[in-house]
């Protein structure tokens, strides 16, 4: 597995968004996607993130597309917490959702407690495509 934190422009404050954080998905092909978890505040009233979140326990998360999580991260003021996970073969988003088996997917992205961005992917070429996005990132060996 190989590993990347994003950061912004210093490691003391999160400056990178749902939006700038996704960007690199577009450039990923074959995969498909799902939210595990997100929390944070909604843009405004017409949009409750409390209805996300229970949409996506009942569901075991939500299988998105790249335009989709743009779309949530426009009604998203902020997103304190995320965890959106990818995979080439769409059967594994229903099964590798435990916390032990997470990492089976091909590729897990996690906004970690308002801190700093997490991808986890089993290729490196993935890895590169969110250093070349983000240069400030940090890759974990």
């Amino acid at each position: 597995m190989y590993k990347i934190e994003i950061y912004g422009e210093n490691k003391d404050e999160l400056t990178i968004d749902l939006e700038q954080a996704v960007q690199p998905i577009q450039n990923i092909e074959g995969y498909f996607w799902k939210i595990l978890w997100i929390d944070g505040e909604s843009e405004t009233e017409e949009y409750s993130v409390f209805e996300l979140q229970e949409v996506i326990d009942q569901q075991d998360g939500i299988v998105v597309d790249f335009e989709a999580l743009v779309n949530l991260s426009h009604k998203m003021a902020t997103v304190s917490e995320a965890l959106i996970i990818g995979d080439r073969n769409e059967k594994n988003l229903f099964v590798n959702i435990e916390d032990e088996n997470l990492y089976d997917n091909e590729i897990v992205l996690e906004l970690v407690k308002d801190s700093h961005w997490q991808v986890v992917a089993k290729e490196e070429i993935i890895i590169d495509t969110f250093k070349v996005e983000f240069p400030n990132s940090e890759i974990i060996e």
